[in-house]
């Protein structure tokens, strides 16, 4: 066979190899829409799935919850989580990060600490690698830190083909990645918030300001010996209880 004969030969095994890719990826993706269907106490109302079909992310937003969800493997596998369990989200272009929002709240804090104690190394690990300078991106991924010590990670694709960062294919893809990274930084942030609500209404109630003078100046006159103990503990009883 002569060279050009080669060239065809490569060129239609390479478009048949992708076609069977093609395929192969919109089989998972209608797989995992079919089992996110079933899940019960869970309703859509935003979902995502990675270009490559292996993972994906829906809300529920009434619920106020997320559904992970995993083709990796032969069969689909989902985990739900309110948005309390949401500790961080991160875009990564091949391996580099863009931009991230963290869990700001003491328990976020915590949450996110205990991951680390607990001696989770992919928290650090799982996507590593130098910013590209050739103007071109071959990996778009998104990575959302989850509170579970098992499996904190779950990392959905939104590009994996290389392509130029000035090209249609790369705008769209970040811009995705972006949306969605967005929509989980509202869910972080009103988490936090949350947190902060129950925080405030958990805290023991303080005097008002004119009861706190009042008990100043009645310690005063214990300390000085005007007020006994006793009628300083009768005097401060009142006061609390008006």
């Amino acid at each position: 066979m002569d060279f050009w004969t080669w060239v065809i030969i490569i060129v239609v095994g390479a478009v048949v190899v992708a076609v069977i890719q093609a395929i192969n990826t919109s089989n998972k993706k209608k797989a995992m829409d079919d089992h996110l269907g079933g899940i019960k106490d869970f309703s859509t109302t935003q979902k995502v799935i990675g270009s490559d079909g292996n993972t994906g992310l829906a809300i529920d937003e009434q619920r106020k919850k997320i559904c992970l969800i995993d083709h990796r493997q032969q069969n689909v596998t989902t985990r739900v989580f309110v948005y309390k369990n949401l500790l961080s989200s991160e875009i990564f272009e091949d391996g580099a990060t863009v931009t991230k929002t963290v869990r700001s709240s003491q328990l976020g804090g915590a949450l996110i600490g205990g991951l680390a104690l607990g001696g989770v190394g992919a928290i650090i690990g799982g996507l590593s690698g130098k910013t590209q300078t050739s103007g071109k991106i071959k990996k778009i991924d998104l990575r959302l830190t989850v509170n579970d010590t098992t499996n904190p990670l779950h990392d959905i694709n939104f590009l994996d083909l290389e392509t130029k960062k000035d090209g249609f294919i790369y705008k769209q893809a970040i811009q995705q990645a972006r949306h969605w990274h967005g929509l989980i930084e509202v869910l972080i942030k009103r988490a936090d918030l949350e947190d902060k609500a129950a925080s405030t209404n958990d805290a023991p109630k303080l005097p008002s300001g004119s009861v706190a003078d009042e008990l100043k100046k009645l310690a005063e006159l214990r300390d000085a010996g005007v007020l006994s103990i006793e009628e300083f503990q009768q005097q401060k009883a009142r006061l609390l209880s008006a």
